[in-house]
């Protein structure tokens, strides 16, 4: 350890004995805070030819959930709708274009239970084994219903595919119906976040004159983190309040039992009986003015629409009449961190999952629509100045791995069961684009 890191670790070692004096939760996790952060600061990862990847990457590929809760593979599938589906040919140069990238051109290997996890790359693909093409009729539910029976497909089993392929596929569904056709790119959640696939997609896409669609994650999203860095003390301070709230996560209050949140409990299990319902779009310009007229965020406007879209569907039920505003329904935010310039650009980097679930209350007890907005807004905000993703991103990665399998699936499976929904967006392009030299008009997430 240098003499900067002694100095940097004997001033935290401070600050956490004084923390553990004044605040109720580092009290009862001083010993395990204080090991953890002299591991984070002292540990170097060994030399070694194949770059490991991180443990939230391999915890996906080797399974993070309790065998009896039988759940499916995280496979994202994006969905780009289009009039007319492109040629192959032009499908081919994005297929061919991803496999520059080390996580399209490779499967995860490693050992179960193992910190040990890299990227084998596979041999000679053969970029048309990329691309699967289905032909459906039907209207626009339908087209929806066909992509939910398609969610599932396996990209793993390399005898269902016929070749040792990587956990990817563009999915061409070519309606012969009433409206759209797609292209659907799946991919496992092992290879990227979603993060990692907006950059993909920066390179995919282009605009109706055929030039690139430049950057296209808000700055937004990233000046939280800097302003963060100008408020250090603060920061430290909140450090182990933050450290607390997350080891203590997986054995908080359960969600109340309503209507929406009753399959959330202590014996949740996968069944595979899911039905994808999309929502009507909604305009950004009518988002942006309600964001605009109550001092607010996008996010926190659409956060709280869902929420009312939930006290909507549980109605007046015992459970909401008798807690009030106390009823506790909360979601599970995927944040992504941070990354830097050079991730962004080197092929081995590129994709990856820096990204960790935090916990956000939905205030779905608060009858008055301005008033649950604001309750939303205040929690957001809590969020975005508190060091908690990075602290969450910091055990995630170091203690796990330390632990036996079981506990760290045991662990997840806690964590989610006490949880009504997990809440997501991702970042896009507000202006028409070409995917593969054809015009795309619209695009939708789907993720089981």
């Amino acid at each position: 350890m240098t003499s900067k890191e002694s100095l940097k670790l004997s001033s935290l070692t401070k600050l956490v004995s004084l923390l553990s004096i004044e605040n109720h939760y580092a009290q009862p996790i001083f010993s395990i805070a204080t090991s953890y952060f002299i591991y984070r600061m002292t540990w170097k990862p060994k030399n070694s030819h194949r770059r490991r990847i991180s443990f939230t990457s391999a915890s996906m590929a080797m399974g993070a959930w309790p065998e009896k809760v039988n759940m499916c593979d995280p496979i994202i599938n994006a969905a780009i709708f289009m009039d007319e589906i492109p040629n192959r040919i032009e499908l081919l140069k994005l297929v061919e274009h991803a496999l520059t990238f080390e996580r399209m051109a490779g499967v995860p290997t490693g050992t179960i239970g193992k910190n040990d996890w890299y990227f084998r790359e596979i041999e000679q693909i053969d970029p048309n084994s990329l691309i699967r093409e289905v032909t459906m009729t039907g209207n626009e539910r339908d087209l929806v219903d066909f992509i939910g029976t398609h969610m599932q497909d396996s990209l793993r089993d390399p005898v269902s595919r016929g070749q040792e392929l990587p956990w990817w596929e563009f999915l061409v569904i070519k309606n012969t119906g009433t409206c759209s056709s797609a292209v659907v790119l799946r991919i496992e959640h092992v290879l990227a976040d979603g993060l990692s696939l907006v950059k993909l997609f920066e390179q995919f896409l282009r605009r109706e004159d055929g030039s690139p669609v430049g950057e296209l994650i808000p700055k937004s999203m990233g000046n939280k983190f800097k302003k963060q860095k100008k408020n250090k003390l603060s920061m430290y301070c909140k450090v182990m309040p933050s450290l607390g709230k997350v080891l203590t996560l997986p054995s908080s209050k359960f969600d109340h039992d309503t209507s929406f949140s009753k399959s959330a409990n202590k014996n949740m299990t996968y069944s595979g009986h899911r039905k994808a319902v999309v929502f009507k779009t909604i305009p950004l310009a009518l988002i942006k003015d309600l964001k605009n007229a109550y001092g607010v965020t996008v996010n926190d406007v659409l956060f709280t629409s869902l929420s009312i879209a939930i006290s909507s569907y549980n109605g007046n039920c015992s459970v909401t009449s008798k807690k009030g505003k106390k009823l506790q329904c909360r979601a599970l935010m995927p944040i992504a961190l941070p990354r830097s310039d050079d991730d962004n650009v080197t092929k081995s980097k590129a994709l990856r999952n820096k990204w960790v679930f935090i916990s956000a209350d939905m205030g779905a007890g608060i009858t008055d629509p301005v008033e649950r907005l604001y309750h939303v807004h205040d929690v957001m905000n809590g969020l975005k100045n508190s060091p908690i993703a990075q602290v969450q991103y910091s055990v995630q990665e170091s203690i796990p791995p330390k632990l036996p399998l079981s506990i760290g699936r045991q662990t997840v499976f806690d964590s989610f069961c006490r949880h009504s929904l997990i809440f997501s967006n991702v970042p896009g392009p507000t202006y028409p684009c070409l995917f593969a030299n054809k015009l795309a008009t619209g695009c939708q997430m789907f993720f089981n």
